[in-house]
């Protein structure tokens, strides 16, 4: 036969465990709530972020297009544009990285980094290039091709990490 003790025990427990489920309950969804409020504030801000580096990104791939158009022979081409070198792009892709890095992965952040150390060693060419100093060795063709597989890769790679498939 149970004993006094544990019927008062028993009747304790009893008043108290909805309280106790109740307080688990409410930490668990508030738990939950904010770590899901987190996440859509982070991709809420990931799209824009990835809008405004893929403008960049597009318009230098569109540059580079140009380059290559006009080592071809093709100053016709949609994509030349005379006024305009890779040092200006070079500013505003570190610009917009610089503002929107804390929204791409690490693996991107490296992309980006690789394709601004190679942007400023066009910029050194063209600077060569344009004080007659530039190695004949070196085919601009080839290496504004080159720049733009590199920024075109670099999109995709970014565009994966939105998960929009």
């Amino acid at each position: 036969m149970p004993n006094l003790d544990q019927i008062e025990s028993f009747k304790i427990f009893t008043l108290l465990s909805p309280f106790i489920a109740a307080f688990i309950a409410a930490r668990l969804t508030f738990f939950f709530t904010l770590k899901s409020k987190k996440f859509d504030i982070l991709y809420a801000n990931k799209i824009p972020a990835f809008k405004n580096i893929n403008d960049k990104l597009t318009e230098y791939k569109i540059f580079c297009l140009g380059r290559v158009a006009y080592f071809e022979g093709n100053e016709l081409s949609p994509y030349w544009s005379e006024d305009i070198g890779a040092f200006e792009f070079r500013k505003s892709i570190t610009k917009v990285y610089e503002e929107n890095s804390i929204f791409v992965s690490k693996k991107s952040r490296i992309s980006i980094e690789n394709l601004i150390n190679n942007l400023s060693l066009i910029c050194n060419m063209e600077i060569q290039l344009v004080d007659n100093k530039l190695d004949e060795r070196i085919d601009l063709k080839e290496t504004y091709y080159n720049a733009y597989l590199e920024v075109d890769k670099l999109i995709q790679i970014i565009y994966e990490e939105l998960n929009l498939k």
